[in-house]
Formats: structure tokens, sequence, C-alpha cells
């Protein structure tokens, strides 16, 4: 069995792209980040990291992804044990980007408070990159966002996938986009967009889907409110690529179209910081999360550590 220290040893070196910037992120010595790789080397059998571009060879790329899975089913054990012991008091700082439906944020967040009431909880809405940022630097806790579009790898983050949500293309009522009910992204070209604020995961979302359709997005209006970019869609001021559930829900009628061949999406995440230093209160409210998430929607709780930047 591979020693658990050399593991997180070997996922830091890759994460932060070589032994030194490595030692700094584990406050030590750069030789004693060389002689655990060597000596976890030793044990393999194999060279983990080329020494020549500090990249993970193809022996190393496979112990780190199966050392990250490891660290995370850890992680989430030191959660489940911390919880045993009763959580009193604490708090939870908690980021959110506009409309997470079908999360059900506030039920959520109510089914925690009845299980621990102690444990205050404070919401803040900001853009996902602005959180990510405030959760490396300790500001907060965790983070409920989309997934910022072409990310791969976010070093010091954990990130678990909770649901994907298709885009749809609302119009005013009685839009020719929406008479028949279906359309193509290349239909949008000429367009005016009403979309999402400039900086956003989502706005990025559906930047990407336009270009990558060929169109380039005529930007009539930009909002902050997620809502509010329905509203204005109603209004007959634009069309708008927006989640479904944001589109079905009730309020000022609009026309629909799903998006054919295949339709963009939206993934929404929970995202925290892979460190140790988490509250016991944080803790408990990432395990309530993935069990409650997982039970709602029939999912396994084996959460998968994705790492994303």
């Amino acid at each position: 069995m591979y020693d658990l220290n050399r593991l997180r040893v070997l996922v830091a070196v890759v994460d932060e792209g070589g032994f030194t910037r490595a030692a700094q992120a584990l406050h030590v010595a750069q030789p004693a980040v060389s002689q655990q790789i060597k000596a976890l080397e030793t044990q393999v059998g194999y060279e983990l990291i080329d020494r020549a571009t500090k990249r993970p060879t193809a022996a190393g790329t496979v112990l780190v992804t199966h050392a990250r899975s490891a660290m995370f089913e850890l992680d989430l054990a030191a959660i489940e044990v911390a919880e045993l012991a009763g959580l009193k008091r604490g708090l939870v700082r908690i980021g959110a980007i506009h409309w997470l439906e079908p999360l059900d944020l506030p039920s959520l967040v109510g089914g925690f408070h009845a299980r621990y009431p102690g444990i205050t909880i404070r919401l803040q809405e900001e853009n996902a990159a602005d959180m990510f940022a405030m959760t490396l630097d300790g500001d907060m806790d965790l983070v409920f966002s989309n997934v910022i579009p072409g990310d791969a790898d976010l070093p010091g983050l954990n990130q678990h996938r909770l649901f994907v949500e298709d885009l749809v293309v609302a119009t005013r009522p009685g839009h020719h986009l929406a008479q028949g009910g279906v359309c193509a992204l290349g239909d949008l070209a000429d367009e005016p967009l009403i979309a999402f604020r400039r900086g956003s995961a989502f706005h990025e979302t559906v930047v990407t889907a336009l270009l990558g359709a060929g169109v380039t997005p005529e930007i009539a209006m930009e909002t902050s409110d997620l809502a509010m970019v329905r509203n204005l869609v109603s209004s007959g001021l634009g069309v708008a690529l927006l989640p479904r559930s944001l589109a079905e829900a009730e309020g000022r009628s609009i026309g629909i179209a799903e998006i054919l061949p295949h339709a963009p999406a939206r993934t929404v995440a929970l995202t925290w910081n892979a460190t140790d230093t988490r509250s016991a209160a944080a803790n408990a409210f990432i395990s309530f999360t993935l069990k409650w998430f997982g039970a709602r929607t029939g999912e396994s709780v084996k959460a998968k550590s994705d790492r994303l930047s």
C-alpha cells in the first residue's frame, strides 16, 4: 500500500507544476519533496515525474488520478466522523449564483438548519470566478455555481458536479423562432441577445455555445439578474438562452424553443477548498449537501473529485 503522505506530495507537485512550488504550498523544504517523490518512485518501480518538464509520466498520471479519489474519500470520511461529535455552533459561509433551480437551495439550507440549529448560515451571491478566489483565500467555505466552460483544473479546490441542465431559446410570445417549438443555434444570427452579466460562468457558457455554432453574439442588453433576462425577453427586447427551469418557471409569458440537434447545457457544481483547514461546520454542510442531493436525485453520493480550473 502506498504512503498517503507521499501521494499527497505527488499530487502537490502535479498541481503546482514543480518541486519548488509544491514545497512552498506544503510549507516544507524542497529536498523533502524530492525525497518523498523518489521514495514513492522506488516503491512503484516507475518514474512518476519527468524531471525535465516537471509533468507527470504515464505512470504518474495513473497514480495521481487514483490518489485524488483516495484523498477525496478520506476527506469525506473525516467529515462524517466529525459529524458524530455533534455540532452545536459554528458558521458556514456559502457563495451562490443566481438561479440554482432545480437544486432548491432554500430547502437544502432549511434541512441543514433543522439538523444543526446552532450553526449560522451566511449566503452571498457573486460570479463563479470571484467566489472561487474567495474560497481559496479562506473568505468563503463553499460555492454553488455554474462550471466555467473549458476549465479542467483548479489547484487547491475540490469540485463535485451536482446536475446538468439544458438551455433553451427564450423569445417574446409569438416570435418566429418559437412558433415551431424548435430551432438551431445558427438561427440566432442577427438576433439581439439579452445576456447575463459579462464575466460570469453562465455568460461564458452562452457565448461559447453560440461561437461554437458560428454565431457572433449581438448583445443588446446585459443584466446581473438572470430572472430579469427572462422579463426583458418577454418585453420583446431580444432573445436569450436560458436554463430550462427558468424558462418554464411562473412569470411573464415568453416563447420557448428547443435547440436542435444538440442543446447546450449548464453544469452546476459544489466547490470547496481542498485543504484540511475547513471548519467542522463547513465540513458538515458539505457532507449534508452530497447526501441530500444524492437522496433527492437517486444518484450515488459517492462523489468523484473533479478538480476544475
